[in-house]
């Protein structure tokens, strides 16, 4: 089986995110990936890209009738919202890793997960089909049942996985070709079908939520999503004021990815992730200061919670609006936590 090292010469095996999309129009594909399709060009090899100013953007190309995507330090490719898009008629394979050693392994087909795993840990699956990749999983070394718990093989074994059910490989000479690249500007996230661990660990905050009123739900987390706005100083936008006043009236919907306040909301979600990544990699910490870092997150946490406060259902939107303060243990959150309490309470 051909290997993997070209991630290691580029410096990408601690933190990368591959997809492979049966499909022709690599352009195509990454304009339903997220890409800004006026920032869409055409590269000479992964050479030219390495010259390219940082911001945020993705690599891809075709591959036998598959697309790949590189992403470099991104997660985008492991999204449900990105897979359901790229997968829609057709198939994804995508593999992620980031420093902190967290794996995934996906196979969606036509907007549907049908396989998910942890290549480091392969015997715990999800999805639709989570045994239908077994007999891969074992020609590359994965372990599919029993107590083998963690598996030495991991990021290899996933990228040969990825190989045997494509039928492609990206080697380093595809990579010295013809290439695509792009800005990517993320799709907006779906509403949380569970609240996070942090709020399942906070039980008093927890019921408060799901035993609140809706109507008494809804204004609290009104008032919390217009706080947030006007302290990242996003209220001023016209596209949020004519949606938090849509919240104030009690209106309800799934914004779009391609409206005027999904747009917006993509920006500000791209600039954060450009935020994360100057953190992240050595090479780009002098891009922004501390202060841009958290004015950039904190705008963009603002931004997911106006978007959440129009969601249909109000507990999901609670989870999202007012969840950040579990656990409370800093003085500000702590303050926020019990005021959610005693609005929640009536």
């Amino acid at each position: 089986m051909a290997d993997y090292d070209w991630l290691d010469d580029h410096g990408l095996r601690e933190a990368f995110c591959l997809t492979f999309v049966r499909d022709p129009d690599e352009q195509a594909v990454l304009r339903r990936f997220g890409v800004e399709p006026a920032s869409l060009r055409s590269l000479t090899g992964l050479a030219e890209a390495t010259e390219l100013p940082f911001d945020h953007l993705v690599l891809a190309g075709r591959l036998d009738g598959w697309v790949f995507v590189l992403e470099e330090n991104g997660f985008q490719g492991m999204r449900t919202e990105v897979l359901r898009a790229v997968s829609g008629g057709t198939e994804a394979v995508s593999l992620y890793t980031n420093i902190n050693g967290n794996r995934r392994f996906t196979h969606t087909v036509d907007g549907v997960l049908r396989t998910g795993f942890d290549p480091s840990s392969p015997v715990r699956r999800w999805g639709t089909a989570p045994d239908a990749l077994v007999p891969l999983m074992r020609r590359v070394g994965l372990p599919d049942s029993g107590d083998a718990g963690w598996s030495s093989a991991g990021l290899d074994a996933g990228l040969r996985l990825a190989d045997l059910l494509t039928g492609v490989h990206l080697d380093a000479d595809r990579l010295a070709g013809p290439l695509s690249t792009g800005r990517l500007v993320p799709l907006l996230p779906d509403p949380p079908a569970l609240p996070t661990w942090m709020l399942r660990e906070d039980h008093e905050l927890l019921t408060a939520i799901t035993s609140a009123r809706p109507d008494l739900l809804r204004r609290v987390v009104a008032a919390e999503a217009r706080r947030r706005a006007d302290e990242a100083g996003i209220d001023t936008e016209p596209v949020v004021a004519d949606a938090l006043a849509e919240v104030d009236r009690g209106g309800t919907r799934i914004v779009p990815d391609d409206s005027a306040l999904g747009l917006l909301l993509r920006e500000l979600a791209c600039q954060s992730d450009v935020a994360g990544t100057s953190l992240a990699l050595p090479t780009q910490r002098g891009r922004m200061t501390d202060a841009q870092r958290q004015q950039a997150f904190l705008r963009h946490s603002a931004g997911l919670a106006v978007q959440a406060a129009l969601f249909p259902d109000p507990v999901r939107a609670a989870y999202e609006v007012l969840g950040w303060v579990a656990p409370a243990r800093d003085p500000a959150r702590v303050a926020h936590r019990a005021r959610f309490l005693a609005e929640l309470r009536g």
